[in-house]
């Protein structure tokens, strides 16, 4: 989690009571014009990945790579791109639209404060209605949330005091909503109502996937619901009460708090599991604290667990597993679908879908060490605060990175920030809702850290190499930058930590564009989302921030041609070997935020041209020429 997503029940700012009455009486429904179109399909939701068109999941497709397939946006024009309308809102700074084909083409976003869906027109941002929602407690409300789901005649928001509100995606009223807390969250927990939501739900074959957030104690949960009906189908507790020590299962967090890949093909779900609670003090956890800072692949019709890997053991630092995506990349001569796992180490984690075993983890990406590194335990006691790199806001946060098919290549919007910690003692109290963290941090003078840094990265997941990298300009109140989203174009969006969105060349990494999004800059920290319009001949991309939803366009007559067939070279290295581990089923951290030795796996080859063949349709005995 990150300390920034929480407002605390006793804050009043806006209308925030302190016993936690809802902010809103009462829903809110307005209705200026019903949504044109038709039912999003089955069909639809799993063609998402490779249609230019549409952005029916969080993070494009079932398989969140992030990248969208329009070609109309190249680095020869991209100077064209300008910005065509602003959406005003609040409390939407994590939010990443939906969009539906059809002409026109409907936008689905979200606000957090008070908690709406809305949805416009896409070309213009004409609103068709909103409906707000009067949550029903504000005990573990936060101020994010990342968007909505989309199929057949609905769409689906998960509710910040964790129900699933199911709403008419054409007339904007509530058709359904269920509560998602389960019978042992009800029964066990004193304070069931601190559990919260902040991700987007998805959505596979009639299923509704939604998990939660644990800010203020307790532990995490993910639950499959029937897209119809709104019934429960199944529901996982992430904690195994049995293998964590004593009691401390009860405040253990792990809560699956963002959206998760989803394989069609195996029908699994790779739900990501967040740090261990109290973050900042692993003395009164003892042990690897089970299916924190985890990947955990589910069954998406039982809800049965197939295999777990952990990538932090007895983590300290809040150094959450936030985001699965499914990507391709040469193993022993063969192209194979792999499992990418993104946490806030600075490192990539390819694993096997089948089993999680690690077949690949990347470089750093980020800024390593510090007074204590990431096995360390920190220091007891204010007074002895120690420096940790990267800190709990991560060498990447919660923003989804992009996958490109095209070039094989990862890209990520990486920070290089640290902070000062420290633990004190810690006594849970199960009766009050307080934020999980047994210990503090501080904020350091930028001029005494001058490390402190973004960047947007290429990294080869064959080799765990960096290609490129290019520096994005630092601003000393947010340091961090947004995710990224790779086009078909041979471009690469991302957003820097004042408030430009930028645009770089997929293959060089070289700077084409940027354009300022807030005035004044207060950072970006959502991805980009990015459609063509055919009616239009134009392709739109779009990015939330603080003062809303900027929306840019370019028009050009003809989509223009993929780029280069080649793949990038890896041009950087660092000194630090990629690892690689023979362990299955579930694996542990031990010498690194990763785990397994050093070394290279034999028979890696660059992903890249193999997978943009894969990606092109051509077959493995096909001419390599280009």
């Amino acid at each position: 989690m990150h300390p920034n997503d929480f407002i605390k029940p006793d804050v009043n700012d806006h209308d925030f009571e302190e016993d936690g009455e809802p902010m809103l009486e009462e829903n809110v429904h307005e209705l200026q014009q019903e949504v044109p179109g038709e039912d999003v399909t089955d069909q639809m939701l799993r063609e998402d990945i490779a249609n230019p068109n549409s952005w029916l999941h969080y993070n494009k497709g079932l398989e969140q790579i992030g990248f969208a397939p329009a070609t109309r946006i190249t680095p020869e024009n991209i100077g064209d791109l300008s910005p065509e309308y602003m959406i005003d809102e609040y409390g939407g700074s994590q939010n990443e639209p939906i969009i539906v084909p059809g002409d026109p083409p409907v936008l689905y976003y979200t606000q957090a404060s008070p908690q709406e869906v809305r949805a416009v027109n896409a070309r213009t941002g004409d609103e068709y209605w909103r409906f707000a929602y009067s949550n029903e407690n504000t005990k573990g409300l936060t101020q994010a949330n990342r968007g909505v789901a989309v199929y057949q005649d609905k769409v689906y928001l998960g509710a910040h005091d964790n129900s699933l509100i199911a709403i008419d995606r054409y007339t904007g009223e509530q058709v359904w909503k269920t509560k998602t807390l389960t019978p042992k969250q009800e029964e066990e927990m004193s304070v069931p109502e601190r559990m919260a939501n902040t991700q987007a739900p998805e959505l596979f074959d009639g299923l509704v996937f939604k998990g939660m957030t644990g800010y203020y104690g307790g532990w995490g949960a993910y639950t499959a619901v029937d897209a119809e009906t709104g019934e429960i189908q199944w529901q996982y507790e992430v904690i195994p009460e049995d293998e964590w020590v004593g009691e401390s299962w009860r405040y253990g967090d792990a809560s699956p708090w963002n959206s998760a890949a989803i394989d069609p093909e195996s029908r699994t779900i790779f739900i990501p599991g967040a740090n261990p609670g109290p973050m900042m003090n692993g003395v009164v956890r003892p042990g690897p604290n089970k299916h924190s800072d985890s990947v955990i692949a589910l069954d998406v019709d039982s809800g049965e667990e197939k295999w777990t890997t952990q990538l932090v053991a007895h983590d300290w630092h809040d150094y959450d597993t936030y985001n699965t995506r499914i990507v391709e990349m040469e193993v022993d001569g063969e192209v194979k679908r792999v499992l990418e796992a993104v946490n806030k180490t600075g490192y990539l984690y390819f694993l096997d879908i089948e089993t999680g075993q690690l077949i690949e983890r990347s470089r750093p990406y980020a800024k390593q060490g510090g007074e204590v590194d990431f096995m360390g335990i920190l220091p007891k006691g204010q007074e002895n605060a120690a420096t940790v790199w990267p800190s709990d806001w991560g060498s990447t946060e919660w923003t989804p990175d992009s996958y490109n098919p095209q070039t094989g290549l990862a890209h990520i919007a990486a920070n290089d920030t640290v902070k000062r910690y420290w633990y004190d003692d810690y006594e849970y109290d199960s009766s009050v809702a307080e934020v999980n963290v047994g210990g503090g941090f501080q904020l350091v003078d930028y001029e005494e850290f001058p490390d402190i840094s973004a960047h947007i990265t290429a990294i080869d997941p064959a080799t765990g190499e960096e290609v490129w990298r290019e520096e994005l300009e630092q601003d000393k109140y947010q340091s961090r930058a947004g995710g990224t989203t790779a086009a078909g174009g041979g471009v690469v969006f991302a957003s820097s930590p004042t408030a430009n969105l930028v645009a770089v060349d997929a293959e060089s990494g070289e700077r084409v564009w940027e354009h300022s999004v807030t005035d004044p800059p207060r950072g970006i920290t959502a991805a980009p989302v990015s459609w063509d319009d055919p009616v239009e001949s134009k392709q739109y991309v779009a990015v939330a921030s603080v003062d809303g939803i900027q929306v840019f366009a370019l028009e050009a007559q003809e989509e223009t041609a993929t780029p280069t067939e080649t793949a990038t070279e890896t041009a950087t290295a660092t000194d630090e070997p990629a690892d690689t581990a023979t362990d299955t089923e579930e694996t542990t951290s031990t010498d690194s935020p990763g785990f397994g030795a050093a070394a290279t796996a034999a028979g890696l080859g660059s992903a890249a041209y193999a997978a943009k063949r894969r990606y092109d349709g051509q077959n493995d005995d096909e001419s390599d020429e280009t």
